[in-house]
């Protein structure tokens, strides 16, 4: 699964808001400078969550930006198809013509990529913004450390349903 950088800067930045909602509003230098963002290309990230109603942002002096509805209701998928406009790069390789002998039909490739495709939309679409802050508390709380990429790891982290 390939995610750009739009798509991680939007998740870090919803994450960010999502954990600092008690506090009020959040400005985009905040997040920018916690988040590790650039601040130009945060505000165009914040541009688009704003208008497809997950994040509420005003401006002026006590301008910020906080969720439009709660974190329980706003899913990791939501985010990524506001800012991708798809989940997976699976999606363009499903919608290239099939030049297989046998024809898209009967295709066993096919076939895999559309159960990675349905594997990823169901994670997505099951956490939810509220899952996230609380289990980044948690690896901040026990120093769990994450690794950088699953090979050789082994195991995937467990993850807890609260």
């Amino acid at each position: 699964m390939k995610i750009s950088t739009k798509g991680e800067y939007g998740v870090r930045a919803m994450l960010y808001i999502a954990a600092h909602c008690g506090d009020g509003q959040v400005t985009s230098r905040e997040i920018a400078e916690r988040q590790g963002i650039p601040e130009p290309y945060l505000r165009q990230i914040l541009a688009l969550l704003s208008k497809d109603r997950l994040i509420v942002s005003s401006r002026g002096p006590q301008g910020g930006h906080s969720l439009a509805r709660s974190a329980e209701s706003i899913s990791v998928r939501d985010i990524l198809m506001t800012l991708e406009g798809q989940t997976t790069s699976v999606d363009q390789i499903l919608a290239l013509p099939c030049r297989i002998e046998v024809g898209t039909e009967y295709c066993a490739i096919r076939e895999v990529l559309l159960k990675v495709k349905g594997a990823v939309e169901k994670i997505l679409a099951e956490t939810s913004l509220a899952d996230l802050v609380g289990r980044q508390e948690e690896i901040v709380r026990q120093k769990i450390s994450v690794p950088a990429d699953l090979s050789g790891a082994g195991t995937l982290l467990p993850i807890v349903d609260r």
